[in-house]
């Protein structure tokens, strides 16, 4: 809880300035405020346990303690100030980063359904390691974790339950975007609301296989898929051995990234498309195990073959059409903010939804590429003001609402972009045309 570690710090600081300004004259203000301000920490550590803030937070609350006794002595006045004036700088970065880094809370899913989760790693023998053509050595890992409509709900599951791998993801992770490791700690501790290895429940239902941005990790969709999950759909979410942050493979060892912008626009684009390409290819194996009924997961069990739909964020997004474009079993597609890297003139002749961030920087290579498809069929685009590029994801949830970065609506966004792929599934399980009421209601539609 953000406020309440902002609360503490403001709290540190008022008994700091009250105890200076005091001195030798009555305690009971300095105690008054001091007191409130150390049992608010109490509740920190009670509601939020040992983040990095509140232990920051409760070391800060010793050094006033203890400047407010050397401030009322009336000793080394100067000096003692000097140091007042360092301990209320550090409070406020504290507080500073308490906003900017909230503790992780993902929503509970508004459906029906109880929502189960599982995790799998699958092998395409037919490509090498890093997706090429097939040959000796090392197969094709593709990690996946799959959300489902359970039975019955249970304990809530980690936000990132394979708990062996936790520190080489927000390792990854950290890597990925040039922060201390110690930044995704809330990502580390969260929980989410599936219950993990829950039993599916009966029926057949749509498939969204999702593929997640350049150097980012499927585990970032998790609020959205749990929100598709609970209104009866199975999703899907891979990661991709050498793009995606961290990648575990099926020996047991991992992937980082090997994506890196060389500023060279030319090359850099060239890596991309063929990065969403062997993305893409990555969901089309995913759809055969699942025709072939080998995937190994009992939710799959129930997915409807009939029924499946590509999804993805920023480069997933690019992978999801070109997968369409490649794969007649891919029944519609949305393109979560993502450029299009499939050839001019592509016409899919599948319902497409592009969700376009409201609060980015006009692209217009971006916009021509998507016109292009919006000249073709069943194809909206619907644009999400307030939404930054990272705020489609749960780095809307992880990182403060900053218009730069997540967008002022960025804790909205995955709840949104859920929203959107549910239009897009009713179209397809109804075979009607995209609902323009429903896609308006989320954004602006044009």
């Amino acid at each position: 809880m953000p406020w309440l570690d902002i609360a503490v710090a403001v709290g540190l600081i008022a008994t700091l300035l009250t105890a200076l300004t005091t001195r030798k004259r009555s305690l009971t203000p300095v105690s008054v405020v001091g007191g409130a301000a150390f049992i608010l920490l109490g509740v920190a550590w009670w509601v939020e346990g040992d983040r990095w803030q509140v232990i920051a937070l409760t070391v800060c609350g010793a050094l006033v303690a203890g400047l407010a006794v050397w401030a009322r002595s009336g000793r080394l006045t100067v000096l003692s100030r000097a140091a007042s004036v360092v301990v209320v700088a550090a409070l406020v970065i504290v507080a500073g980063a308490a906003w900017g880094l909230p503790p992780l809370r993902v929503p509970v899913p508004s459906g029906p359904q109880a929502v189960g989760v599982g995790s799998t790693v699958w092998i395409d023998d037919t490509r090498d390691a890093r997706g090429g053509d097939g040959g000796e050595g090392e197969s094709r890992s593709i990690p996946a974790t799959v959300w489902y409509p359970a039975s019955a709900s249970g304990e809530a599951a980690a936000y990132l339950p394979d708990r062996g791998r936790v520190d080489e993801l927000t390792g990854g992770l950290a890597a990925q975007y040039g922060m201390p490791a110690l930044m995704f700690d809330g990502v580390a501790r969260a929980r989410a609301n599936a219950t993990e290895d829950a039993p599916p429940t009966d029926g057949r239902f749509p498939v969204v296989i999702a593929s997640p941005g350049s150097g980012s990790t499927r585990w970032l969709m998790t609020s959205w898929a749990e929100e598709l999950a609970s209104h009866g759909i199975i999703v899907v979410a891979l990661d991709h051995p050498y793009d995606s942050a961290s990648a575990e493979l099926a020996d047991g060892s991992t992937a980082d990234s090997e994506l890196v912008a060389t500023g060279d626009d030319e090359r850099d684009q060239a890596a991309a498309d063929a990065a969403a390409a062997i993305r893409a290819q990555d969901i089309s194996a995913v759809i055969d195990r699942i025709d072939r009924g080998d995937a190994g997961l009992p939710a799959l069990d129930h997915a409807d073959p009939s029924l499946i739909i590509a999804a993805g964020h920023s480069l997933g997004g690019a992978a999801a059409v070109e997968a369409a474009r490649m794969d007649d079993r891919i029944r519609g597609v949305i393109d979560i903010d993502g450029m299009p890297r499939s050839p001019a003139g592509t016409d899919l002749g599948r319902p497409v939804v592009f969700l376009v961030a409201g609060d980015s920087d006009p692209n217009p290579e971006y916009e021509t590429a998507v016109n292009g498809f919006l000249a073709h069929g069943d194809a909206e685009r619907v644009t999400l003001d307030g939404v930054a590029h990272l705020g489609f994801v749960d780095a809307g949830l992880i990182l403060a609402p900053l218009p730069t970065i997540t967008g002022i609506r960025g804790p909205e966004g995955p709840r949104l972009s859920a929203q959107a792929t549910l239009a897009l599934v009713d179209a397809v399980t109804s075979d009607a045309p995209l609902d323009q009421k429903a896609l308006s209601g989320i954004g602006v539609v044009g």
